[in-house]
């Protein structure tokens, strides 16, 4: 798909310029900082994390990220940092961080997850409070989110729910497609390690759009290699490449339940012995979505909207990932979060 219609001699070129971009961004000198933080919480692989200490009577964020991905993408670089950026809004913005979920039994399934890890962080956080806390979701964290601000309603004063899926099945459901492709292999490796890899994920991912995976390293062999840009991509992809292991019931079950048989969206996923329903949400809720996020389909999250009384929406015009940390985040992303929790605290 790369090479096109391209003559023999100018596909080879083309691989040649893909290997080089490849071969250096393994040489490349760049790595992310390892910036000092405060755990503010922690209960085992799990750990919630602050730039510095929490100051007092400013409002408290707990960001909640996905966990197939690392939690860096919300403290990527100095520049690039929505965890950071927040604090300096005067926002005790906080950081759940998963850990190694197979190194941990309080996150062999998504339950678990949600009632052993993410409700009680969200109570001890609202403790040290005093008060309701504010929390976002980004994609799967997003979904997981949802089901915390029915558990734990007393202790949240508003969700932020960022590029997080909910109906499944409407849209032009690119990944859908990708996941019921792959979906038969995951059992058997599942089977073979007692666990999924993070390879089955990352070869889910790079199929969305193998040509541009190929592309972008052609792209890299032609930078500047001691530009900050460079810098930026080496750290993208980096975070790309550490992907977790998930046990096999916390893999299994998204795959199952909510990619293929829709659960949520259909009223059919239970936690904790109780139907999660968004409709029962009455704190402010806020979903940020995007007509050009690939992973998370406009309208898969958009139906968070239609389904939560009163809720606002935004479309960003970012991608999945720049909605984190591209170039418009913070005009089109972490503005406009930082003022709705101005807003509503």
């Amino acid at each position: 798909q790369l090479a096109g219609d391209l003559t023999d001699e100018a596909r080879a070129d083309k691989m040649r310029q893909v290997l080089l971009g490849i071969s250096q961004y393994h040489k490349h000198p760049y790595r992310r900082p390892e910036m000092p933080a405060h755990v503010v919480w922690q209960e085992g692989q799990a750990k919630v994390y602050a730039p510095d200490v929490l100051r007092p009577g400013k409002p408290i964020l707990l960001l909640v990220p996905s966990m197939v991905n690392r939690a860096t993408i919300m403290d990527l670089m100095p520049e690039r940092s929505l965890l950071r950026w927040l604090w300096g809004q005067g926002v005790n913005a906080c950081l759940l961080d998963w850990g190694e979920p197979t190194q941990d039994e309080d996150q062999s399934d998504i339950e678990s997850i949600i009632v052993r890890k993410l409700v009680p962080a969200i109570e001890n956080l609202a403790g040290q409070h005093g008060g309701p806390i504010h929390v976002l979701g980004y994609c799967m964290g997003g979904t997981l989110v949802a089901a915390a601000a029915q558990i734990a309603a007393p202790h949240i004063a508003s969700v932020t729910f960022l590029a997080a899926p909910w109906d499944f099945h409407v849209g032009a459901q690119h990944l859908l497609t990708r996941v019921q492709f792959f979906a038969p292999q995951a059992g058997p490796r599942i089977a073979e390690k007692g666990y999924l890899p993070m390879s089955w994920m990352q070869e889910l991912f790079a199929s969305l759009q193998p040509d541009s995976a190929a592309q972008k390293f052609a792209d890299f062999a032609a930078m500047d290699q001691d530009a900050d840009a460079t810098n930026f991509f080496v750290a993208v992809e980096d975070w790309l490449n550490d992907g977790v292991d998930l046990p096999a019931a916390t893999a299994r079950q998204p795959i199952e339940e909510w990619f293929i048989e829709n659960r949520p969206a259909r009223g059919q996923w239970y936690v904790a012995g109780q139907v999660i329903n968004p409709a029962s949400i009455t704190c402010p809720a806020l979903i940020i979505t995007s007509h050009k996020d690939r992973l998370v389909d406009y309208e898969t999250a958009a139906s968070l909207h239609r389904a939560i009384a009163g809720s606002s929406l935004i479309d960003s015009q970012c991608g999945h990932v720049g909605m984190m940390v591209g170039s418009k985040a913070q005009e089109n992303v972490w503005q406009p979060l930082a003022a709705w929790i101005a807003r509503h605290s």
